[in-house]
């Protein structure tokens, strides 16, 4: 399957959107701290992030483990702007700033340099429960090989973050 057929997202990421959507409660956006479904979306937390729109930019109020090896560290406090994955990358700036004016869900998938994907997922939030002005963020960057089989390859990335994992391979 070529990369312009791909239309799948691996199910993490729809298991994010399901979990999201079913704290709408009739609004187009969920509540940080109290919406948010925890144990919903437990196995993909290491992938999301929220971010707050502030003075134009969107600062990381948090940000998954395993995102840090795409970021080169921790996120948490810094702009995407201050994080060169994110610098320039629509998905970070002006996709988030579209899930926020439009309060609707907004994804994707882009094709890195290196073969690799990035799919991504960016959900309107609020701080205060009437205004939209956060982003929860899933991304998942997945190997070359991730056309072939999304859920296998989001598997390999998951162990490969593990600790414990000597041993271990993916079923």
């Amino acid at each position: 399957m070529s990369f312009e057929q791909m239309h799948a997202v691996p199910s993490g990421q729809q298991k994010v959107l399901e979990a999201w959507r079913k704290r709408l409660r009739g609004r187009n956006f969920i509540t940080a701290g109290q919406d948010i479904d925890i144990p919903a979306i437990n196995r993909e937390l290491a992938y999301v992030s929220v971010l707050s729109c502030e003075n134009g930019s969107f600062r990381f109020r948090l940000a998954g483990t395993g995102l840090h090896h795409v970021f080169g560290g921790e996120a948490r406090g810094k702009t995407t702007d201050d994080i060169d994955a994110c610098r320039g990358g629509l998905m970070w700036g002006e996709m988030a700033n579209r899930a926020i004016l439009r309060a609707t869900p907004v994804s994707g998938v882009n094709r890195l340099a290196d073969g690799s994907y990035h799919y991504w997922l960016r959900l309107p939030m609020s701080s205060d429960g009437v205004e939209v002005d956060m982003v929860l963020c899933h991304d998942r960057y997945l190997p070359p090989e991730a056309a072939e089989d999304l859920d296998r390859a989001a598997l390999w990335v998951d162990l490969s973050l593990r600790r414990d994992n000597s041993g271990l391979a993916a079923a």
